[in-house]
């Protein structure tokens, strides 16, 4: 969403609210503030099952078999934990000098920062994780002669927004909102600026096929698109922690300018430590009018080591119109006149016995809103309409 424009009264209410709690943090040591963080991530963690279950899911989406359910819900509670940590140690960061800042740091990857910095204009390609206040502020951290922007989205309360952007500001970072022509981005970066893009949201239909985590899944484009055009590098640039409020920022070349090396780069952050990954998205939702056209971008010849899982929940056993390789599908018949709370229990059961959970479910298109609402968002199609009887339950 884009930032209103219009200050309400649950804006100002917000806002008050949002400089209250900046003010008490401001009190307090940047250890009492990861320690406070990690406490409400623990009562989150045991207050709010829908995110939870978000959390649990990706998870399962991101490793598969390569955790154990024991595995997996055991980093489920440290996420939220660690998440709030970083949540509220972000909010703290603004209040410290860059002495203060530095003596919490350590820097990987410098060398290369700086050669690659030399040879012109960058796109660092960051993640959400860790502290990201640290990963919006860590090129002024450093020594280097360079401009430094970030592509960003302005936050939906305005006043909140102003606040954020005048403090990054004051340091010389260039600001680019989202809806920010590719041409002013590419020009900054063919001008010699470290142009810094998160790149690990959904994009949905319009987004680049590539492979994440071994599944079928759309990138952003933007990150390479960019460097191209600005006859920049890629880099990557991601925050970890290594203790109670103490950080590593790294910085590492991507040797390969496209959305694949991008999405590359992003899984070998997150699986550095996944830890300080921001779960809470629904990363791996399918969306728009036809959700699985992506699928017809790949290559005949190209392995995908994780297909996605599609269930057909109508009586008459239906199959899509992608082979195998890409998505698996599998036929559960089920009693549509048992309770919301029973259907519910049923969908959740076939999801997460499986080695990843479901990705789209077929169902009658009777039931399509009553499945779509009781299924955790999970990507719900009418089973009559993407019937496809030319392929085969064998097809590869």
């Amino acid at each position: 969403m884009s930032r209103s424009t219009t200050t309400t009264l649950s804006h100002r209410l917000e806002y008050c609210a949002y400089r209250i709690f900046e003010w008490i943090l401001k009190m307090l040591s940047l250890e009492t503030v990861f320690k406070l963080g990690e406490f409400v991530g623990r009562i989150m963690y045991r207050c709010s099952s829908t995110r939870r279950y978000q959390v649990n899911r990706n998870l399962r989406l991101a490793f598969g078999d390569e955790k154990s359910t024991s595995e997996t819900s055991q980093l489920t509670a440290e996420v939220f934990e660690r998440t709030g940590a970083n949540f509220l140690t972000s909010l703290k960061i603004p209040f410290l000098s860059d002495d203060e800042i530095l003596a919490r740091l350590q820097f990987e990857g410098l060398d290369d920062f700086y050669t690659t910095t030399r040879k012109g204009g960058i796109v660092m390609v960051s993640p959400h994780m860790g502290n990201w206040e640290l990963l919006a502020q860590a090129v002024f951290l450093v020594d280097g002669d360079f401009r430094a922007g970030t592509h960003y989205r302005p936050l939906n309360n305005s006043l909140i927004n102003a606040v954020v952007e005048r403090r990054r500001k004051r340091r010389g970072l260039e600001l680019f909102a989202k809806r920010s022509s590719t041409h002013r981005l590419s020009s900054f970066v063919r001008e010699g600026g470290a142009m810094g893009i998160l790149a690990d949201q959904r994009v949905g239909d319009r987004g680049a096929a590539c492979l994440f985590f071994g599944r079928p899944t759309t990138c952003s484009p933007l990150p390479h698109l960019i460097a191209k055009r600005g006859k920049g590098l890629l880099t990557s640039l991601s925050c970890e922690t290594v203790g109670i409020a103490h950080w590593k920022i790294s910085f590492r070349l991507i040797p390969t300018i496209s959305a694949q090396a991008c999405a590359d780069s992003i899984e070998q952050d997150w699986r550095r430590s996944p830890v300080d990954v921001f779960w809470f998205e629904n990363r791996w939702r399918l969306q728009g009018n036809d959700p699985l056209a992506f699928l017809n971008k790949y290559k005949d010849d190209l392995e995908i080591p994780r297909p996605l899982r599609a269930v057909n929940l109508a009586r008459e056993e239906k199959k899509l119109p992608y082979p195998n390789r890409l998505i698996t599908q599998e036929h559960h018949e089920v009693d549509f006149k048992q309770s919301d709370h029973a259907l519910r229990e049923k969908l959740h059961e076939i999801s997460h016995h499986g080695e990843t959970p479901v990705d789209v479910f077929l169902a009658p298109h009777s039931q399509l809103g009553r499945v779509k609402k009781l299924s955790g968002k999970t990507m719900t199609l009418a089973a009559e309409k993407n019937y496809s009887p030319e392929i085969s339950p064998n097809e590869k």
